[in-house]
């Protein structure tokens, strides 16, 4: 079994400390425990896509960075 990249490492567990972060942060338990039952729904999926969106930045950033690091390396 090959072994991971470092650079994915990283992105992973910036990606999940930053989703636990927002979601102690803005305290979600307690927003979806007093919302209306048709307004959840809508409400997860939304909360999903942005955390998704936020984490291929994340990926993005880091992969661009690894990109650059390797480009100046051959120099």
């Amino acid at each position: 079994m090959k072994k991971p990249e470092p650079w994915r490492i990283i992105a992973a567990l910036i990606s999940a400390c930053y989703i636990v972060y927002m979601w102690t942060e803005k305290d979600i338990a307690s927003i979806y425990a007093t919302m209306p039952q048709e307004q959840i729904v809508p409400m997860v999926a939304t909360t999903i896509a942005v955390a998704v969106g936020k984490i291929a930045l994340v990926a993005i950033g880091v992969i661009l960075l690894k990109w650059i690091m390797k480009k100046v390396k051959n120099r």
